[in-house]
This record gives C-alpha cells, sequence and structure tokens, in this order.
C-alpha cells in the first residue's frame, strides 16, 4: 500500500497524526489503536473523525473543531479544549476527567457513558446537548451558559453531579431529572425554565440564586445554604 492510499485510511500512529495535523487533513478520519499523549493539535479541523481507543492524554487542542466526531474507548485525561468547538459529537466509553473546556462551545452533543470528574466548562456554552450516564463529581461550569440541555441517569446511580461549581452560570430549559447535586455550589446562578424535580440539594450552596418559572416539587434541600 502507498502512503498515499495508507493516508486514506485509519491513522495508526502517532507520527502519521502529527504530519496530518500539520497538513490539516484529519477530517473525516479514523484515528485509532495508538498512544500520543502531549500532542498538539491546536485549532485543528476534526471534522467527521473517529476517535478510538487512544491515549490523547494532556494532548493540546485548543481551538479545535470537532464535528460530527465518534469519541470511543479513549483516554483524554486532563486534555486542552480551550475555545474549541464541539459539535454533534458522540462520546462513550471514554475517560474525560479533568477535560478543560473552559469557553467551548458544545452544540448537540451526545455524552456518555464517560468520565468527566473534575471537567472544566467555566464560561463555556453547552446547547441541546446530553450527559448521560456520565460522572461529573466536582465538574466546573461556574460561568458557563446551558440551554436545552439534559442530565440523565443521574436519580438512582453511581455517577453523578455532587460538588459541582455553578457559580455565576445561567441556565434555559435545563432538565436535570432528578440528579445528585449534593454539596454543589449554585451562588449567583440563574435557572430559568429549569425541570429541578426530586433533585437532590442537600448541602448545596444556594446563596443568591434565582429561580425563573422552574419546577422544583420534591427537591431535598437538607442542610443547603441560603
Amino acid at each position: 500500500m502507498s502512503e498515499s492510499s495508507a493516508d486514506a485510511g485509519v491513522v495508526q500512529s502517532r507520527v502519521q497524526l502529527e504530519r496530518l495535523v500539520a497538513e490539516d487533513e484529519l477530517a473525516g478520519r479514523t484515528i485509532a489503536g495508538f498512544s500520543a499523549p502531549s500532542v498538539g493539535m491546536r485549532g485543528t479541523d476534526l471534522d467527521g473523525v473517529t476517535l478510538e481507543r487512544l491515549d490523547l492524554r494532556g494532548a493540546d487542542a485548543e481551538d479545535t473543531r470537532l464535528e460530527r466526531a465518534e469519541l470511543r474507548q479513549s483516554d483524554l485525561r486532563t486534555s486542552q479544549w480551550r475555545g474549541a468547538l464541539w459539535h454533534r459529537v458522540r462520546a462513550k466509553d471514554c475517560d474525560l476527567t479533568e477535560l478543560d473546556l473552559t469557553c467551548a462551545q458544545l452544540l448537540r452533543c451526545e455524552l456518555g457513558p464517560v468520565r468527566m470528574a473534575r471537567v472544566k466548562f467555566h464560561r463555556a456554552r453547552i446547547q441541546h446537548t446530553t450527559f448521560k450516564d456520565s460522572e461529573l463529581y466536582s465538574a466546573d461550569f461556574s460561568g458557563a451558559v446551558l440551554v436545552k440541555t439534559v442530565f440523565d441517569g443521574y436519580a438512582h446511580a453511581t455517577v453523578s453531579l455532587s460538588r459541582t461549581d455553578w457559580t455565576g452560570a445561567s441556565l434555559f430549559d435545563v432538565d436535570f431529572k432528578r440528579a445528585n447535586l449534593y454539596g454543589a455550589v449554585l451562588r449567583n446562578a440563574v435557572f430559568v425554565r429549569c425541570d429541578l424535580r426530586g433533585v437532590n440539594l442537600c448541602g448545596a450552596d444556594l446563596t443568591g440564586v434565582r429561580l425563573v418559572g422552574c419546577e422544583t416539587t420534591g427537591a431535598d434541600l437538607d442542610g443547603a445554604t441560603f
């Protein structure tokens, strides 16, 4: 197989990945089965890619466009996606712990089940996105804007939204589906038409929070601070 025909198929090595990043020729490709920690992908067009069985821990993907993409069985812990665009991304069975999505845009994504503990969504904009059965313990949503987003599978599962930080966040039409928000910080956050029925807000910091047209029946506020 020639090098050019190989390029049209699966990207299977770090060397090949770095060359295609430099040429901005990764769109539409499957990238699978190798380790590339701390690889540089800043500003890359990743439209239509599939990332599978990869080790991309600590990768620099700042300002990258990840659109119509599939993430499967990959380790992206501590990778940097500040200012990135995630559009129609589906992620499953991945470790996204401490991923940095500060100031990123997430549009119409389906995330889960994945591990996302301590992920940073600070000042991110998240729209029409579903988090399903994904661990979001201590995630940072401070200053973020969420629109028509769903947190599914958090009512009786081992995953949670406990100790998440929503300081100064703005949420519109967000459905928490009885999620566990134990110890969360909602200081000065604004919730508009959100479904908070049955959520666990025990020990949460609700100082300055504003609720406009929200459903709150059955919410547990034991030990919460107002």
